[in-house]
């Protein structure tokens, strides 16, 4: 254990000093850590193996992931202004609605077709991958590059959607693992149950203690009772106390977390609102190499084998045709410009959501739950290359997109989005 953490020390030492020059090649935090793990883990140069770690790696798998999720979607909630939830509404409701349905039935699709699962747990599989990663999209959404060419409304809506949908994810998991191991009878009854349960419990416990704990963090500034390195603490604590309490509960713990930090930051003044969001996305930022890390070394190199060319063509398969049919639908009228939907189209990665969705449906106890491990993780490092070394063509090809029919035809009264500037 004690070369992990030298390893993954060095590791952030490295990517903190060089992070300008990781994306000038290319190149995300995410993506090196994924190729690190997978460097120095059993396949690769036998460094660790987190297999002798514990006697369910998998299960440490869930874990990691569950609690990297809940800080990342704190972060995510941070970002958000009230001003952003006011105004992105009618469009976070297409995403979800219209843009998650179509990626989880059209990766099905590819599920059944390329790899010949049976049709509910190709299903299973379409849920598994159908969230929008609020991990590996913050990568798109921070830092300066990002802030100076996409606008605040489309970073903004990204984060919603990929805040939402991962904890909205867990019914259509929960669906499908029952239909597919149980009698359709018995796994209505007991899903009906179950998605009223976590969905409810999420909303209310997610509402009652982010505005709770909103009000409480006012009040305290105001009395001068909080010092600083308490205040910062603030995201984490209300992050962990939420995934903890929810999951007791029996809700969601990750859609209550990011309701909880919507709450939270929709009562805070909008200088504690920023503050605690820089904190919460350097801790978040600090979460996702271990995890991705754990990834690498735990990658089933063997299942990807036996899947095959079939198992390229799902992954080929889930990157063009999960998300940008469905996002192009979603947004047809939404006023966006043509080269906003196209970017919001492509720019929905597969990470750390689908990581934890395709450890936690084992429990259903599927036949092909190896070859869903197997055929999901080989989606998600397809994901991440992908996304990463086209993020930043991409921010640029948008600034530029949108920068020069501002400048011959200004828009009176055109809010600061965070578009690039021109001195």
């Amino acid at each position: 254990m004690n070369e992990v953490l030298a390893i993954v020390g060095g590791l952030l030492l490295v990517l903190g000093l060089a992070s300008t020059v990781l994306r000038r090649l290319l190149l995300s935090n995410v993506l090196v850590a994924l190729a690190a793990g997978a460097l120095l883990g059993p396949a690769g140069l036998g460094v660790t193996d987190p297999a002798s770690w514990t006697g369910d790696s998998r299960r440490l798998l869930e874990e990691v992931t569950r609690i990297t999720l809940a800080v990342s979607l704190m972060a995510a909630g941070l970002q958000l202004a009230r001003r952003d939830l006011r105004e992105l509404a009618g469009r976070t409701l297409l995403v979800l609605g219209i843009g998650m349905t179509g990626m989880w039935l059209a990766t099905a699709l590819g599920a059944w077709a390329l790899l010949g699962l049976p049709v509910w747990t190709a299903l299973l599989l379409g849920a598994i991958l159908a969230p929008t990663d609020p991990v590996v999209a913050s990568t798109l959404v921070t830092g300066r590059l990002p802030e100076a060419n996409v606008p605040r409304r489309l970073r903004a809506l990204l984060t919603k959607e990929s805040g939402a949908n991962d904890g909205l994810a867990l019914p259509l998991v929960a669906l499908c693992g029952l239909m597919a191991t149980r009698p359709a009878g018995d796994a209505l009854g007991t899903w009906a149950v179950e998605a009223a349960r976590s969905v409810g419990v999420a909303l209310a416990l997610g509402i009652v203690v982010g505005l709770g704990a909103g009000r409480v963090t006012e009040a305290a500034i105001r009395r001068r009772d909080i010092e600083q390195p308490g205040l910062l603490a603030l995201g984490l604590a209300l992050a962990l106390l939420v995934l903890g309490a929810a999951r007791l509960a029996g809700g969601s713990g990750l859609l209550a977390v990011f309701v909880a930090a919507l709450a939270f930051s929709a009562m805070v003044e909008e200088r504690v609102r920023e503050e605690l969001d820089r904190v919460q996305e350097s801790v978040a930022t600090v979460l996702i190499l271990p995890l991705f890390m754990l990834l690498g070394a735990m990658l089933p190199w063997a299942g990807w084998r036996q899947l095959g060319w079939a198992g390229a063509g799902f992954a080929a398969w889930a990157l063009l045709l999960r998300r940008p049919p469905a996002i192009a639908a979603a947004l047809a009228g939404s006023g966006l410009r043509a080269g906003e939907r196209a970017w919001l189209a492509w720019f929905g990665p597969v990470g750390a959501a689908a990581i934890f969705y395709a450890v936690h449906s084992e429990r259903y106890g599927l036949p092909a739950q190896d070859r869903l491990f197997a055929a999901a993780t080989l989606v998600v490092c397809a994901s991440v290359l992908a996304h990463s070394i086209t993020a930043t063509p991409g921010v640029r090809w948008l600034g530029g997109r949108r920068v020069a029919p501002l400048l011959r035809h200004p828009v009176r009264g055109e809010p600061d989005d965070g578009g690039p500037s021109r001195g």
